[in-house]
């Protein structure tokens, strides 16, 4: 029996008068607003425009692609309904239900509960035992590789596991944190200035600055910049220093000379360049242990200058340490060439780049950026085929999150593999925890704003995949891919055209597909065969069938549809 108009309004009251809504206002003005709309017969007023017009007072100009307002508190409020039905409003008769996709609220009747019979000569005292997870942890101590191996085998199945049953009510509150940004001070960090000649030293340098943003974005409260240093990615990171005013720069010099590194670091309060906190090394050999412990004091000295929980950066960096124990330099240099080649997807480097990373884990099984990086890797030759799905990066990504728990990039390939793979719900989890490992870590967004915005989170994906963008603002082409599916969801041609193009600055073979959808949608049929004929010619190893490309990539049926209806995937 569909529930009345009073009992709708009496599950109403309940909960704006409970403690969670009494705290929150807002959220409870929006639950009235969808409520009395829906009593009202007004169930078309129910869409993000008049509700950002009528609860939250934006102007006739709201744009939702460019203001998230509507999807973070509807998200919000989703929360804020499950923990109250779990807590004050337990007892409830009816729980008001406002599912995903949708702003119409429903009424669900709270089933009575069901009481369990004991069995016969069972003692009704006897408690059930306690479900648990044994957490186990790698060690390096292990000398036999072996079983390092084993060990290693056994953790990935418990991290499948863990990620497998997170609480589905916490990973969208973590998805909705993440998707805020950061109230705190924004700082940049700017490359280090080398003192002396070398590969070696400027490998020192793009490793300590990564390593720097990854331990900083961690921290809940600061905004941390990351702006590339060369290529294409420079000159948009030297446009958006005109519009991104750091708070606060983090900078240094390298001193190769005499066989020995000296990092001296200073944090710069801006504008006006007074020097806030100033962290000087002494001379140290090229050992990772020794690097990283430097690069721990630089990241933990900004973090305690600037009145951050830094308890976080700890876990991490003991993590690290322990996956760098007696890790020769040669094998810390196939982590900083992998990253290298990320950048600049140079000719001819990667098959060695692949080469080094295998012998780096073979050598040491349980270092978890290796596999992380083998992943990636694995995933991107993969895709270069026209081949989704790759048991190799998923393996790979699961070692990686076996060797280290607190590794947020190891988690992001994992998400990437797995929904390769098929497994959506796992990778969902997967890119959750990332975000909560590393809530303000620009990669890990964007990777999760396309993820998200290809499962059908399409109130989260775009404020996570904006938030990477205003992060890393000389951040790589593919940044955009999260936000041309939203808009190629929505079906705002102009807005999938802009980010498809700028997305296609990568040459990626998703990219180019995600133009050539946009182009579609717009009309621009000739244009968008010409960008499917080109993406053949730039990877000649792709099926030629469009269709096999589009279903091993996964591209989601909204991104499709634009190509199918023209006519573009062939016959």
């Amino acid at each position: 029996m569909e529930p009345t108009a009073d009992e709708y309004r009496d599950a109403l009251s309940r909960v704006v008068a409970a403690s969670t809504f009494q705290s929150s206002p807002k959220l409870a003005e929006l639950l009235s607003y969808l409520v009395d709309q829906k009593l009202s017969g007004h169930g078309d007023r129910l869409k993000g425009y008049p509700i950002a017009l009528d609860v939250f007072g934006r102007d006739e100009d709201f744009d939702a692609s460019s203001d998230s307002i509507v999807r973070v508190q509807m998200t919000r409020l989703r929360r804020a309904l499950g923990e109250y039905y779990a807590g004050e409003g337990a007892g409830d008769p009816y729980r008001i239900v406002v599912p995903r996709g949708s702003y119409a609220p429903m009424l669900e009747r709270e089933p009575a509960p069901v009481v369990p019979v004991p069995e016969e000569g069972a003692s009704p005292t006897e408690a059930p035992p306690a479900q648990g997870e044994d957490i186990v942890r790698s060690s390096s101590a292990l000398s036999l590789r072996r079983r390092s191996w084993g060990l290693l085998a056994a953790l990935a199945l418990v991290a499948s596991l863990l990620i497998i049953y997170w609480p589905g009510s916490e990973s969208d509150g973590v998805l909705v944190r993440a998707g805020e940004m950061p109230d705190g001070p924004v700082v940049y960090v700017a490359p280090y200035r080398l003192a002396g000649e070398g590969p070696a030293i400027a490998r020192v340098r793009d490793g300590l600055q990564f390593d720097l943003i990854n331990y900083l974005s961690q921290l809940p409260n600061l905004a941390v910049l990351a702006l590339a240093p060369q290529g294409t990615e420079h000159v948009r990171a030297e446009r958006a220093r005109k519009s991104v005013a750091p708070t606060f720069v983090l900078q240094g010099t390298i001193d190769g000379s005499e066989g020995v590194l000296r990092i001296n670091s200073s944090l710069v309060r801006m504008p006006g360049g007074v020097v806030v906190w100033s962290g000087r090394s002494a001379p140290i050999d090229y050992d990772p242990a020794q690097i990283l412990k430097v690069q721990s004091k630089i990241a933990l000295g900004v973090a305690s200058r600037l009145g951050q929980p830094y308890g976080v950066i700890h876990e991490t960096m003991r993590e690290d340490l322990e996956n760098h124990r007696d890790l020769g330099m040669e094998r810390y240099f196939c982590e900083l060439e992998a990253y290298e080649f990320m950048r600049s997807r140079r000719e001819g480097q990667l098959g060695q780049v692949k080469e080094c990373l295998e012998r780096a884990v073979y050598d040491k099984p349980n270092y978890s950026n290796a596999w992380a990086l083998l992943s990636w890797i694995h995933a991107y030759q993969a895709q270069a085929r026209g081949i989704g799905d790759s048991p190799e990066a998923l393996e790979a990504a699961r070692r990686a999150v076996a060797a280290n728990a607190t590794n947020a990039v190891a988690y992001q390939y994992l998400a990437i593999a797995l929904y390769r793979h098929g497994e959506d719900e796992a990778a969902r989890e997967a890119i959750g925890k990332a975000l909560e490992i590393s809530p303000n870590h620009s990669e890990v967004l964007a990777n999760a704003g396309r993820i998200l915005a290809a499962l059908g989170e399409h109130e989260v994906a775009p404020t996570l995949a904006g938030k990477a963008i205003a992060l890393n603002p000389g951040h790589p082409a593919w940044y955009w891919s999260g936000l041309a599916l939203d808009a190629l969801y929505r079906k705002d041609a102009a807005q999938a055209l802009r980010y498809g193009r700028l997305g296609a600055e990568d040459g990626g073979l998703m990219s180019r597909y995600l133009l050539a959808a946009a182009l579609a949608q717009d009309g621009q049929v000739s244009e968008a065969r010409g960008v499917l004929e080109a993406a053949a010619k730039a990877y000649p190893g792709i099926p030629k069938d469009r269709r096999q490309v589009v279903r091993e990539l996964r591209f989601p049926s909204f991104a499709t549809e634009p190509l199918e209806s023209h006519g573009l995937l062939g016959q």
